[in-house]
């Protein structure tokens, strides 16, 4: 059986909402083994859905943070990009993320935190315009330090890297985001694997590293739905293949709209390069990681986060091609606009679905609207996210008139 024949999809299912999911949230949700691999991705690529795994991973993470365990082992790669590399730190909540350019490295570390207390000071205002969606989330970045930092680059720090990664770059230390549940994971090579390759792919430990890329603004090519997938680091989910499993692509558009709006208006970068991915974190009792601190109520167990259950979320990282912008037209046309149309196509656009183009730009104007009554800004800043979307709209028709015959310039 080809990937291609691994498609097919059950015509009596109806599309899944994300605020059903949040009916769900708190709930048990495991694999059964009736169900196909697309009524499981259906069920449970929603964020707020809560999914038990029993995978090493989750059982190593809940004995560390139940204190019953502290890894010593190397240091694992689990990500690479033109950044660097990103590697795990076992038995803990965190990654290492280095790279040769300290610059780079040096800028990520700092706007992932400004986007993160951005997303903190906004999150409340806006959830009440929208509470049937979950707020984006950015990972919190801890400690930074240089090549040439003898106190933290110890042999035994050195000794734990892999052998391809064993030098002194610059490092920071950050909330590491988990990857999707291992029934989510096994579902998603079923669907989309080639069938002689789908055992080999559910032990290959690469692909437990998986963050799934939502690309709201692109659907598959003949040939892309022809071809298998080979790997679960950075899985592409296309639109097309969002519609298929009967997932609700408007609220994914929704909700990275809301995303969009606080990188651009509180945070004030232009998400440059930026990505828009699905994650997990760890349960816990409470809606937000903060220490317990009710000294009235009385004496009870207290429990540690639950790895072995784990929440998807719609998640925001690197920013280490990002820049800061001023709230100015100029910015606008001269950072946002190129940042929005030269990115990986995360974004619905009005040429692919105009309807979910629509969706978009409604939320991202109210969230932009709530985010701007908190601060002291005219009329001229108010009208910046409106002037940002006509922008979008006229360079995407421009690009779409021009012909490429007419615009051959020969040499004489």
């Amino acid at each position: 059986m080809s990937a291609s024949d691994s498609r097919n999809f059950s015509s009596s299912t109806g599309g899944t909402t994300l605020s059903e999911g949040l009916t769900r949230a708190m709930k048990y949700t495991s694999i059964a083994e009736e169900e196909s691999a697309s009524q499981v991705l259906k069920r449970t690529l929603s964020t707020r859905t809560v999914v038990s795994t029993t995978s090493s991973f989750a059982s190593r993470m809940q004995r560390a943070a139940e204190g019953s365990s502290l890894d010593t082992d190397e240091f694992r790669v689990i990500g690479l990009g033109s950044c660097g590399s990103v590697l795990e730190i076992p038995g803990t909540q965190f990654a290492f993320k280095k790279g040769s350019s300290v610059d780079n490295i040096w800028l990520d570390f700092n706007l992932t935190n400004k986007v993160h207390n951005a997303i903190q000071d906004t999150r409340t205002n806006i959830q009440r315009n929208f509470p049937d969606h979950a707020i984006p989330k950015a990972p919190l970045c801890h400690e930074f330090h240089l090549a040439d930092t003898d106190s933290f680059w110890s042999e035994e720090m050195l000794r734990r890297l892999p052998v391809d990664h064993r030098s002194r770059q610059p490092i920071f230390r950050v909330d590491r985001i988990l990857p999707i549940p291992k029934p989510t994971r096994d579902a998603l090579i079923e669907m989309y694997f080639d069938e002689d390759e789908v055992e080999a792919a559910k032990q290959d430990v690469e692909n437990k590293d998986c963050l799934i890329r939502v690309y709201l603004g692109e659907r598959e090519s003949v040939q892309q739905q022809n071809t298998p997938y080979y790997t679960l680091r950075n899985f592409p989910l296309r639109l097309n293949m969002i519609e298929d499993l009967g997932l609700e692509a408007t609220d994914l558009a929704i909700e990275m709209a809301l995303g969009l709006a606080i990188l651009h208006w509180r945070a004030r970068v232009d998400a440059m390069d930026t990505e828009f991915v699905l994650g997990s974190s760890a349960t816990s009792v409470q809606e937000a990681p903060r220490g317990y601190a009710k000294p009235s109520a009385k004496p009870h167990d207290v429990e540690s986060l639950n790895f072995k259950r784990r929440q998807l979320h719609l998640w925001i990282l690197d920013f280490d091609k990002a820049t800061k912008i001023e709230l100015t037209e100029q910015d606008v046309k001269e950072k946002l606009v190129p940042a929005f149309l030269g990115n990986d196509p995360y974004y619905p656009r009005p040429q692919v679905d105009e309807e979910l183009w629509e969706a978009f730009c409604a939320a991202y104007l109210e969230a932009s609207e709530v985010i701007f009554k908190n601060l002291a800004v005219g009329k001229e800043v108010r009208a910046l996210p409106r002037r940002f979307l006509d922008e979008v709209l006229r360079v995407t028709k421009e690009h779409e008139d021009w012909d490429e015959q007419e615009n051959i310039v020969f040499a004489d």
